[in-house]
């Protein structure tokens, strides 16, 4: 007992040193500790196995083998310790020196202490293909539990504790699955065989392929010394606020620069009303600068009255004026040549003149108030020769 204590005390003291060190490794340390349910495996294997007591390993190797199935959960604490729980059960071989060959049936259930080597050795890598794990632990082992072995052998289930080490080699195939080679052996009390032997100890050896399904969080990251975890989530937390707020500017920038071009466009669109009407506008004074033929009647030495030629073309600016502008007014101007006659009777007839064009257009629907009428006489000469001179514009 003393030398048990004396080798704990040691242990422990070496340990403390050991924690008082600066890591040489980045894999025991440095790294934010994920939660409860991440980094979580689960694995299923099958191969073969066998026992080894003294008295019983009589026989070619093969026929000594059995069957081994197993069923594993297995939890990350960091990227190297892990602590894992298996059932493992099916048929071990051993002879009997009597009555000969033994196959009996066992069942398993241990909880281990698993050691990912290649990231304590080699540092943490979520991207390696090949990582060792070797692991120890400790279970509880129930055997010949079948009718059939302890009616031949004459015995009862047995049970007792066992320890169980072994080496997991992974070989990662996609960020969730891996590939398992498990190479693997247990220790306990010989009673569990229900071959006879001369020992004490049985040794048990075997070998499992299979495959291993990694759920949920399966990375890790690393901390920041003298940073909690707390902090780091905060942090976290902060930086996704921090990329939501981003994204909403964004999306409110875009609505912005649509609205924009929107206005842009609208704005285009009024200009481009603003100049066709401008363009309307100033086509329609120069209309009334430069009146059309059609907008000038002509008449003969001192007559006023209206041909039917004229009035055909009267009509047709009636319907001009119809269907223009209605706060657009028409003045109707009356000449006459000063060559001929005398001021006052040119007055007189342009006014005539001038009056007749008015009458008729009222005549054939024009509203009177877009009109007005005077007769200049030969006060103006809008023409250079003077036949041209007696006759009415319409402006």
């Amino acid at each position: 007992m003393k030398k048990l204590f004396l080798t704990c005390v040691l242990v422990a003291t070496a340990f403390a040193a050991t924690a008082g060190e600066e890591p040489k490794h980045p894999s025991w340390s440095g790294f934010v500790t994920n939660g409860f349910w991440d980094n979580w495996e689960v694995s299923v294997g099958l191969g073969a196995g066998t026992a080894f007591t003294t008295g019983t390993n009589a026989g070619s190797f093969g026929e000594r083998l059995g069957f081994e199935g197993n069923v594993s959960l297995l939890k990350w604490l960091n990227p190297v310790l892990g602590v894992r729980g298996q059932l493992q059960g099916g048929k071990l071989g051993n002879f009997d020196p009597d009555l000969g060959k033994a196959r009996w049936p066992y069942l398993f259930g241990h909880v281990d202490l698993a050691v990912n080597l290649s990231n304590w050795i080699g540092g943490y890598r979520d991207d390696r293909v090949y990582y060792a794990v070797p692991f120890v632990g400790f279970g509880y082992m129930v055997s010949n539990f079948t009718d059939e072995i302890q009616s031949k052998f004459a015995t009862s289930t047995q049970d007792d504790f066992a320890v169980a080490y072994g080496l997991l080699n992974k070989f990662r195939v996609s960020p969730a699955f891996d590939i398992n080679l498990e190479l693997k052996g247990f220790i306990t009390h010989d009673r569990v065989c229900p071959a006879k032997t001369s020992s004490t100890v049985l040794l048990g050896l075997g070998a499992t392929a299979g495959v291993t399904y990694r759920f949920n969080r399966r990375v890790w990251e690393r901390g920041v010394p003298g940073v909690t975890e707390e902090q780091v989530e905060a942090f976290q937390r902060a930086v996704a606020d921090g990329n939501a707020r981003l994204e909403e500017a964004k999306a409110e920038n875009e609505r912005l620069n649509s609205e924009l071009e929107a206005a842009r466009a609208d704005a285009e669109r009024a200009d481009a009303a603003a100049r066709a009407a401008e363009a309307k506008a100033a086509q329609a004074a120069a209309q009334e600068l430069n009146p059309s033929p059609m907008s000038v009647i002509f008449y003969d030495y001192s007559m006023s009255k209206l041909t039917s030629k004229e009035k055909t073309r009267l009509l047709l600016m009636a319907e001009v004026i119809k269907n223009g502008p209605e706060e657009r007014v028409y003045k109707i101007q009356g000449h006459a040549d000063k060559q001929t006659g005398t001021p006052a009777g040119n007055k007189r007839v342009a006014e005539n003149r001038a009056k007749n064009v008015y009458d008729f257009l009222v005549a054939n629907g024009v509203n009177p108030k877009q009109l007005t009428y005077e007769g200049l006489g030969d006060s103006e000469s809008p023409y250079d020769f003077k036949e041209a001179n007696r006759s009415v514009i319409i402006k």
